[in-house]
C-alpha cells in the first residue's frame, strides 16, 4: 500500500511540475498578448450586471416563472470600507497591486498542495473569479484556464479596480438563494449592504468559500470560526487594530434573518436546484448556458399553496414557524405545486416521521407478506417485548380490534406488534424498495413509531405515499419536467414511468385501511362532502410526552390523482405552539383547506384483479376474534364485506346460521322462596322464558340482541306448586333476508314449591 502511495504521489508530483511550465508558459504568451486569438468567448461588458439575470423556467403550461427574490446591485463605493476590505484580506490581499493574475500566489498554491498532498489551496483573483462567474462554466479544462485568463486580461482593461469589485460583489453566491452582497446582507442581517457592521461583513466574507459548508444558518459555530479567521487575516493586513480584532473576534453573529428574501423554498427555486443536480451544474452555469428548464407546476395548485403558506399563521401560532406544502401529480410524478416557509433550505432537511412512517414500516411489509388483512384482529395491550415499552395516546387500550381500526385510530402497541410479526430486517428490506435510507443504528422497534437516527426528508416520505396512491408504481417525484438548451435540444427529460416496487394488492388495501382513518380515524377533519376517495394518515412527534409539547406534526394524503403532503416543525427541536398542536388538528386542517379550493378530480381507485372481496361471518368476528365466510344461510346484517390479496382469503365456512345450537338453562330457588333461571344468550338469538304449570303456561320474558350471560327471576309463585321451567330459542325475527325457520327448546327443569325444601 505504501509502494503504490509513493507511486502516486510521485505521478503527482510530475504533474504538477507540468503545469507549473504550462503556467509558465502561459505567463510569458498571456503578458505578450500571444493568446488573444485562441479565445472562444467574447468579453461581454453586460453580462457583468446580474440585476436582470435570471434562469428560464417554465410551468406546465409553458408560462415564465420569476424568482421571488430581485437582485439589487449595489455600488462598491456605497458599501462601507472595513467590509470592502474584508473580502480583500481572505480572498485577493493583491487585488489593488496585480493586473488580473498573482503568478507568485498560483505558484505559492502549487507548491501548498504538493506539501499537503492535497488540493486545498487556491489561486484564483477576485478578477479571475468575475471572469469565471459571469462568463465561463465551471468545467476543468486547459481551454477555459486560458479563456480564463485572456478575459481577466480584457477586464482589466476595460474596468477600473471598483468597478471591478463591484461586479464581483453583486455577483458571488452566499447561500440561502442570495447572490451579490446586498441580497446576502438582507437575508442574514435584514439590512442592505451600505449598513453593514464590520462583524457582518467579516461574516458574508467568510461564507462564500463554501456557502453550505459555512452557513451561518446550519453551521453557525463553522461560520463564527471562517468569520474570525477573516477578522485575523484583517488584522494581520493592518486594516483593523489590535483594540478592533479583539473586541470583535468574541462577537456572536447576531443573525437577523429575513424570510422574504428566501428564494430556496420557492417552487422557481427548487426546480432550479433540481435542475443542477440533475446536470451536475451551478446555477451560475444554468445561467450562462441559457438552458430552458420546463417544470410540473399547475398555477392554480400553487396559487392555492402559496395563500395557505402564506396564512399559515392561522394554523400554527408560533411566531416564524416552519412549514411545507407538497402536491404530486401521480400519473407523472410530477410536484404540481410546492411553498415552503422556514430559514432554512426545507427540500434539504430530515425531519422525524412520527405515526406517518407506520405505514411504510409496520402496515405495509405485514400487507405485502401476507401476514395480515384489513379485518386482522390485533389485540391492542400494555407490551413489553425485548425490554421495548411502548405506550399509546393517554395511555388508552382498546383490546381486540381490526388492523385497519388500528392505523385508522394510530394505535402505537399494534404497530409494535406488526413489526415484530414481520420482522425488523424484513420491514426495512420493503421499505428500501421506497428508497427509504436507514441509519446503522435503527435495528430497534421505535421505528414502528417513526423513531429513526437521522430522519426522512420531505420528498422521501412524499414519494412513498404516492407510490401506495399510484398502485405499488414508484415514480421518482420532481419538479422538472424537461430541460431543453438554448437551441431547443432536449437533454434531460424526466422518467413518467416509474416501477413496480411492491404488490398492486399491497397498496390496495393499505389505502383501504388509509381511507378509514379519514372515515373514522385521526384524519377525520379530511372527510369532505365532495371527495370520498382521499387516503389519509397523520403523525405528531413529541419533545416532551408528559407535557404535550411536539416538534413535528405530519398530514400525508393521497386521491387516485394527487397526493399531498403537509408539515409544520420547530427546526431547533422545540415545542411548537400552541401546545396541543398535533397532525390531526393543525396540518389536517390545512390539507382540508387545500382540498376544497383544489377541485380535484373525484376518481375512485381500481380494484386490481390480486385483490378479492369476501363476506365474513359478524358474530364470529366480533365474538371470537374469527375470520370465517358467510355461510348461504347468514342473513346480511351479520355479514362483512372484507378485501384480501387474491390467495389469502379465508378458506373456512362457519356454520353457525346453519342450525340452532343446543341450550340448557339453570334453575334454582333463592333465599326469597323466589325461581331464578340462568343461560348464555347470543345476540342473534330470541329466547323465550317459558313456565308450565298443571293450570297453563306462559311466556314470562322474551330476550333478544344480547350476548351475556342471562338470570331471570321469577316471583310469581305459589307455595305448593309443582312448576316446570324451559327456554325456547329461535332465529331473531327482525333478522333481514332470513327465510330459515327453526326453534330450539332447552332442558325442562321442574320445582315445586313447599313449606320446607324444593323438590326437583
Amino acid at each position: 500500500m505504501e509502494v503504490k502511495h509513493k507511486k502516486f504521489w510521485g505521478l503527482t508530483k510530475y504533474l504538477t511540475l507540468s503545469i507549473l511550465f504550462l503556467w509558465l508558459v502561459t505567463f510569458c504568451l498571456f503578458n505578450f498578448g500571444f493568446l488573444s486569438n485562441f479565445s472562444s468567448v467574447k468579453f461581454d461588458k453586460n453580462k457583468l450586471n446580474y440585476e436582470n439575470a435570471e434562469i428560464a423556467v417554465f410551468n406546465n403550461n409553458n408560462k415564465l416563472l420569476t424568482s421571488n427574490i430581485k437582485q439589487k446591485n449595489i455600488n462598491v463605493e456605497e458599501i462601507p470600507k472595513n467590509v470592502v476590505e474584508a473580502f480583500v484580506s481572505i480572498e485577493d490581499k493583491s487585488f489593488y497591486k496585480h493586473k488580473g493574475v498573482n503568478y507568485k500566489r498560483m505558484l505559492s498554491s502549487t507548491i501548498k498542495n504538493i506539501k499537503s498532498k492535497s488540493l486545498k489551496e487556491g489561486a484564483s483573483t477576485i478578477s479571475q473569479q468575475v471572469v469565471k462567474n459571469t462568463h465561463l462554466t465551471n468545467e476543468k479544462t486547459f481551454k477555459r484556464k486560458i479563456n480564463e485568463l485572456l478575459l481577466t486580461q480584457k477586464l482589466e482593461k476595460s474596468l477600473s479596480k471598483n468597478e471591478i469589485m463591484t461586479s464581483y460583489l453583486n455577483a458571488i453566491y452566499f447561500g440561502g438563494g442570495a447572490f451579490g452582497i446586498n441580497n446576502a446582507s438582507q437575508r442574514y442581517f435584514s439590512k442592505d449592504a451600505k449598513d453593514l457592521s464590520l462583524e457582518e461583513g467579516a461574516t458574508l466574507a467568510g461564507i462564500i468559500k463554501s456557502p453550505s459548508k459555512y452557513s451561518p444558518i446550519t453551521h453557525p459555530e463553522e461560520c463564527k470560526k471562517r468569520r474570525d479567521l477573516v477578522l485575523h487575516q484583517m488584522f494581520k493586513d493592518k486594516k483593523i487594530s489590535d483594540e478592533v480584532y479583539n473586541k470583535t473576534k468574541n462577537s456572536e453573529l447576531n443573525l437577523k434573518l429575513n424570510r422574504s428574501c428566501l428564494g430556496s423554498n420557492s417552487y422557481y427555486s427548487a426546480s432550479i436546484n433540481e435542475a443542477c443536480k440533475i446536470l451536475k451544474l451551478n446555477e451560475k452555469d444554468l445561467m450562462l448556458n441559457e438552458y430552458k428548464i420546463y417544470t410540473y407546476q399547475n398555477e392554480d395548485l400553487q396559487k392555492i399553496a402559496d395563500e395557505e403558506m402564506n396564512n399559515s399563521s392561522a394554523y400554527c401560532k408560533q411566531e416564524n414557524a416552519n412549514g411545507l406544502i407538497i402536491s404530486v401529480d401521480n400519473k407523472t410524478g410530477g410536484i404540481n405545486a410546492f411553498s415552503g416557509k422556514s430559514d432554512y433550505d426545507l427540500l434539504t432537511l430530515s425531519r422525524q416521521p412520527g405515526s406517518v412512517f407506520k405505514p411504510i414500516i409496520s402496515y405495509a411489509p405485514c400487507l405485502e407478506n401476507n401476514i395480515i388483512n384489513p379485518l386482522t384482529p390485533i389485540l391492542d395491550e400494555k407490551l413489553n417485548i425485548d425490554g421495548y415499552e411502548p405506550k399509546n395516546y393517554n395511555n388508552s387500550y382498546h383490546g381486540w380490534t381490526s388492523a385497519k381500526n388500528c392505523l385508522a385510530k394510530s394505535l402505537n402497541v399494534p404497530s409494535v406488534k406488526l413489526l415484530n410479526y414481520v420482522g425488523i430486517d424484513k420491514a426495512k428490506s420493503f421499505a428500501s424498495k421506497l428508497k427509504i435510507n436507514f441509519d446503522a443504528n435503527d435495528n430497534g422497534y421505535a421505528l414502528a413509531l417513526g423513531g429513526m437516527t437521522k430522519g426522512l426528508n420531505f420528498l422521501n416520505l412524499t414519494n412513498c405515499y404516492q407510490c401506495f396512491a399510484n398502485n405499488g408504481k414508484y415514480i421518482d417525484i420532481g419538479f422538472v419536467k424537461e430541460i431543453k438548451t438554448k437551441d431547443g435540444k432536449t437533454i434531460y427529460k424526466h422518467n413518467e414511468t416509474g416501477k413496480q416496487v411492491i404488490k398492486e394488492s399491497t397498496a390496495f388495501l393499505l389505502s383501504d385501511m388509509l381511507k378509514e382513518s379519514v372515515k373514522n380515524g385521526t384524519c377525520r377533519k379530511l372527510n369532505l362532502a365532495n371527495y370520498n376517495n382521499i387516503c389519509a394518515k397523520t403523525g405528531t412527534v413529541g419533545v416532551n410526552n408528559k407535557n404535550k409539547e411536539n416538534s413535528d406534526v405530519w398530514s400525508l394524503s393521497y386521491t387516485p390523482q394527487n397526493t399531498l403532503c403537509v408539515w409544520f416543525g420547530s427546526t431547533d427541536n422545540k415545542n411548537l405552539l400552541p401546545k396541543n398542536i398535533t397532525g390531526a388538528n393543525t396540518p389536517t386542517l390545512l390539507a382540508q383547506s387545500f382540498y376544497s379550493k383544489a377541485k380535484l378530480k373525484k376518481d375512485n381507485y381500481i380494484k386490481p384483479g390480486s385483490v378479492i372481496e369476501k363476506e365474513i361471518n359478524a358474530l364470529e368476528y366480533n365474538n371470537n376474534q374469527k375470520i370465517l365466510l358467510a355461510s348461504d344461510s347468514t342473513p346480511d346484517r351479520y355479514k362483512i364485506k372484507a378485501l384480501f390479496s387474491l390467495g389469502n382469503e379465508p378458506k373456512e365456512t362457519s356454520n353457525i346460521f346453519d342450525e340452532l345450537e343446543d341450550i340448557k338453562i339453570n334453575v334454582i330457588k333463592n333465599e326469597n322462596d323466589n325461581v331464578e333461571i340462568s343461560f348464555k344468550a347470543n345476540n342473534y338469538i330470541e329466547y323465550e322464558i317459558i313456565r308450565k304449570d298443571d293450570d297453563n303456561e306462559i311466556i314470562l320474558d322474551t330476550i333478544k340482541n344480547k350476548n351475556e350471560n342471562i338470570m331471570f327471576c321469577d316471583k310469581t309463585l305459589k307455595q305448593g306448586n309443582l312448576y316446570t321451567y324451559y327456554v325456547i330459542a329461535k332465529y331473531n325475527n327482525d333478522i333481514n333476508n332470513f327465510s330459515i325457520n327453526q326453534a330450539n327448546k332447552s332442558n325442562e327443569v321442574k320445582i315445586l314449591l313447599t313449606q320446607n325444601n324444593p323438590l326437583f
